[in-house]
């Protein structure tokens, strides 16, 4: 599915304002940033058919093993704190889905693997699209 290129933002932003201490939002960017750089990865390693390497990537770095990153930071740098319930749920799903896509990659199964990809990248579309922090 091909999504329309999102045209430039108006002078009003509509997503919901989600306020949080500098400490906070910059974990969430870097977490962010760090969720890139493994989907990078995890597409470069499906393109090279290694499914096991892009499960592994899924798992480790965005799974639901990857959960609870900020649990030993202050509370003023844990960006969940500070998130409406309803993005957290989308963060939590995010996790669970890219589980989800870590058992599919491992069939080796191509089209089973990128059905399963998109609903990870689907719930950052749907949070990026619907929060942002300032």
């Amino acid at each position: 599915m091909m999504l329309a290129a999102t045209p430039a933002l108006t002078a009003e932003d509509t997503r919901q304002l989600v306020k949080m201490p500098p400490e906070a939002r910059a974990e969430m960017r870097a977490e962010m940033l760090d969720f890139q750089t493994a989907l990078h990865a995890i597409i470069g390693s499906l393109a090279e058919g290694k499914y096991e390497d892009a499960a592994t990537t899924a798992e480790t770095q965005m799974g639901l093993s990857a959960m609870g990153r900020h649990r030993h930071a202050p509370a003023n740098a844990r960006p969940g704190m500070f998130m409406p319930n309803e993005m957290h749920a989308i963060a939590r799903g995010m996790h669970g889905s890219a589980s989800d896509f870590a058992r599919a990659a491992k069939s080796g199964d191509t089209t089973k693997a990128l059905g399963a990809l998109q609903a990870v990248t689907g719930a950052c579309v749907s949070c990026h699209r619907s929060y942002r922090t300032q």
